[in-house]
């Protein structure tokens, strides 16, 4: 049986970019985990792609690097969120990309 703060700091843990990965090797037979890391999952893509974006928007002057900062701040958001989530032990999926997260099994 695992301890209930192992999994809380699992669960953090997972929406901290390549963090996520712990959930797939760690209490990975916890639904709490599983949950949490399947949406870490999908957030450490989107912000890799993300990422690539801001890098490509950054080549057009102000307007491309305000949209690519927006995205980089939307991340943060989803972030922050999914750790709340995690702390009061909610699974609740996350805003816009919460449902691809039911895709991974």
């Amino acid at each position: 049986m695992s301890s209930n703060r192992t999994v809380r700091i699992i669960t953090i843990l997972d929406y901290v970019g390549f963090l996520c990965l712990l959930g797939l090797f760690i209490e990975k037979d916890n639904e709490d985990v599983r949950f949490h890391t399947n949406q870490g999952l999908i957030l450490f893509v989107v912000e890799i792609v993300v990422s690539l974006l801001s890098l490509l928007l950054g080549l057009i002057p102000f307007v491309g690097r305000l949209v690519g900062e927006l995205l980089r701040l939307f991340c943060l958001v989803l972030m922050i969120l999914g750790i709340l989530h995690a702390v009061y032990g909610v699974r609740r999926p996350l805003p816009i990309i919460g449902r691809l997260a039911t895709f991974i099994k």
